[in-house]
């Protein structure tokens, strides 16, 4: 068992079964063990997984090219761009050498601000976006909300993905929470009465067909962040990039077990107690819930759907190159043509993720 196990068995053989929410929270963010604050390589080949601005700086040429076209309607005034969980930093790096490299006056007048967790991963942006020393800032979350409302866009990719969760199953006499328990050997899991009546509110918001025995997850700290998150803008855009789905698909009864899964080594894992602060732990994003919060927020949602729709009404077809190269694997041209199809290509992440945009207070000139 790694250290981190041993710890939170520990903490659950002083005082009791926790709530999953708690054990995931745990398990991703402990300050010392946690998966997300530990030095552990995350992203790319050595680590768990790929994202998309890992796949092509195309993927961050298209929303530069968006935001850019976005930003003029904010006219001259200063243009913040706020991205929490940057990852590795390779968005936010592709973003402003595609501003410097062809929108000038944007990148002129542009401030680039991450809010990230992790000591380990700060470093690393920080090395990936040295050309741009002076334009890109740290923060604590608590920082950026000192700071009051901005003009300009929250961007996140693949992260509202990793708030904790809770999870709950239909039983016949209602709905009851599941709570991660250690009895001297292993996590187990036991029911027990929600632990917040919220997520009762949850349920019968979004879940209502769930069917007995059924389990899905309650992303309320999520939900929480993306209230917070539409607060911090005075004008401007939200992105949201990640995999999910609409509340219906989300809770649809062919999903028993619900979307919890880990990530390791490129590896799906579906038992969220192996390798607890060495694995990523993930579930999918309720769309309708992040649409309607920033609805509810005064915002206008200007689009919703899948990233393969998003991109290609961005015109990333048009980025291909017509190349004809005898180096198939190594043409730069060539990469960035397979790595289009890769963004698109039905049946993949081209379609499991989606991308919402909503704006607040934006009169087109």
């Amino acid at each position: 068992m790694t250290e981190l196990g041993k710890w939170i068995a520990e903490q659950i053989r002083k005082s009791g079964p926790v709530p999953f929410a708690q054990f995931m929270e745990w398990a991703l963010y402990h300050p010392e063990l946690g998966y997300y604050t530990g030095e552990r390589r995350k992203f790319g080949k050595e680590g768990d997984f790929y994202t998309s601005p890992g796949v092509n700086p195309v993927f961050a040429e298209v929303l530069a090219d968006q935001l850019a076209e976005k930003a003029g309607l904010l006219g001259d005034e200063p243009f913040v761009l706020l991205e929490f969980g940057a990852g590795e930093g390779m968005l936010a790096r592709d973003i402003l050498n595609r501003w410097q490299a062809e929108h000038p006056a944007l990148y002129a007048r542009a401030e680039y601000r991450i809010v990230e967790i992790s000591p380990t991963l700060r470093a690393r942006q920080a090395e990936l976006t040295q050309e741009h020393q002076g334009k890109v800032v740290w923060q604590t979350r608590e920082e950026v909300t000192a700071g009051g409302a901005f003009a300009g866009a929250v961007l996140t990719n693949e992260f509202v993905d990793a708030f904790p969760v809770h999870r709950v199953v239909k039983q016949a006499d209602g709905m009851a929470e599941l709570y991660v328990d250690w009895d001297g050997e292993h996590f187990v899991t036991k029911t027990g009465e929600l632990s917040t009546q919220v997520i009762g509110e949850y349920v019968d918001a979004y879940a209502t067909a769930m069917i007995r025995g059924q389990v899905t997850e309650a992303g309320l700290a999520g939900l929480d962040w993306y209230r917070e998150a539409v607060g911090l803008l005075r004008a401007g855009w939200i992105v949201t990039v990640d995999y999910g789905f609409d509340a219906e698909m989300l809770h649809h009864k062919s999903r028993m077990d619900g979307t919890l899964r880990g990530f390791y080594q490129h590896t799906l894992v579906d038992d969220p107690f192996a390798h607890i602060g060495e694995m990523d732990l993930t579930a999918d994003v309720n769309f309708t819930a992040l649409q309607q919060i920033g609805e509810q927020s005064g915002l206008e949602t200007e689009f919703y759907g899948s990233q393969a729709k998003y991109l290609l009404q961005s015109g990333i077809l048009q980025r291909l190159k017509d190349v004809h190269s005898a180096d198939l694997i190594n043409d730069p041209d060539m990469k960035r043509n397979r790595a289009i199809k890769q963004l698109i290509m039905p049946g993949g992440i081209g379609d499991h993720f989606k991308v919402l945009v909503q704006s607040r207070d934006i009169s087109v000139l």
